[in-house]
């Protein structure tokens, strides 16, 4: 029941990351490191909306580009520069959607961000939340009940049975709910941003799978070392030192049955030699992961079927992180961000 909620966090850090990935295209690290979901916690918010209402009167706004938010008034500070006493005071605007200098600081710690990667993912943040409003995406209690039941049908439980299992993986259950929430409208999002994009052919599709059979082969079961740790940085020096006891690394052996996971999950175990390492995964929670093939047992061909979804994917990634990143870029481009004082 552990490793099947280990995999339910990772699958969801996968998809956060790959719209991470298309709004944060200003640089690789960001990209790399930008890998979870909106996670902005209630004492962040509050700042916000106590700081929002009264930033613009005594600032000066640097706008980057002008399309739809009002001016705003002129500042008597000439340096954009807020006092020093105001921690969290609003240092970016987004189409007047305010983003606070402690937010800023915040996801700096959370992710172990520079400043200007942490910019950046809030700028993106709200760019998303933003489109999601305008497409009027919303998704209610009734349905989220609905996908909560699914997954833990998925995973042999019930919803009570499910929600404990996150409990003691130290999981709030309201939390899983926003999170999961913030992922669905995403998915929801990304579907309406495709919906003209061009996708692989069912032949394109078969051939794929005819003449790389080989690719399909996967062990029943795997042995894997599992690393955790808070700080990434870490469990990159594991990866460098793997016989080394890092402190601040949690180390756990698991054995992983692949016909379980979801097939991409699956397809990641599968392609790792043994010995090597996957990549750094987000897991949610503040904590970050990566596995060890140890070793694997057994062979199976996976059916057309189970592989078909994993080479859509593979065969239209390009094409759609092509049209996802020129559709985020323009937006980012007609919006109004504006900077208020320098975080």
């Amino acid at each position: 029941m552990q490793n099947l909620t280990n995999a339910l966090r990772i699958l969801r850090g996968f998809c956060a990351t790959f719209f991470c990935v298309v709004l944060t295209s200003t640089a690789s690290s960001t990209a790399i490191l930008a890998k979870s979901s909106k996670k902005i916690s209630q004492e962040t918010q509050t700042a916000t909306n106590d700081t929002a209402k009264n930033a613009d009167s005594n600032d000066t706004s640097t706008s980057t580009q002008s399309t739809q938010d009002t001016p705003t008034k002129e500042s008597k500070n000439p340096k954009n520069i807020a006092p020093k006493n105001i921690v969290g005071g609003v240092a970016i605007k987004v189409n007047g959607d305010p983003i606070t200098i402690y937010e800023i600081k915040n996801i700096q710690k959370q992710r172990h961000f520079d400043k200007s990667q942490a910019v950046e993912f809030l700028i993106a943040q709200r760019l998303k939340t933003q489109e999601i409003e305008r497409l009027k995406i919303n998704v209610d209690d009734e349905r989220l009940d609905r996908e909560i039941e699914n997954i833990a049908s998925q995973n042999q439980m019930n919803t009570q049975q499910f929600m404990l299992a996150l409990k003691r993986e130290g999981i709030e259950y309201d939390l899983y709910r926003d999170e999961l929430k913030d992922q669905i409208e995403t998915r929801e999002l990304m579907r309406n941003v495709l919906l003209s994009a061009e996708t692989s052919s069912e032949d394109e599709i078969h051939r794929y799978y005819n003449e790389h059979k080989s690719e399909f082969n996967t062990p029943k079961e795997v042995e894997v070392a599992r690393y955790s740790a808070k700080n990434p940085k870490l469990l990159e020096r594991t990866i460098a030192n793997p016989n080394t006891t890092i402190s601040g690394v949690e180390k756990t052996q698991e054995k992983l049955e692949l016909s379980a996971l979801n097939p991409q999950i699956a397809q990641l175990f599968s392609s790792l030699k043994e010995g090597r390492f996957s990549q750094i995964l987000d897991a949610g929670g503040g904590n970050y992961v990566t596995f060890r093939v140890v070793k694997k047992h057994g062979q199976t061909l996976m059916s057309f079927e189970e592989a078909r979804q994993y080479i859509a994917q593979k065969l239209s990634q390009n094409s759609q992180e092509k049209v996802l990143s020129e559709y985020f870029e323009k937006i980012k481009q007609k919006a109004h961000i504006q900077t208020l004082r320098e975080p």
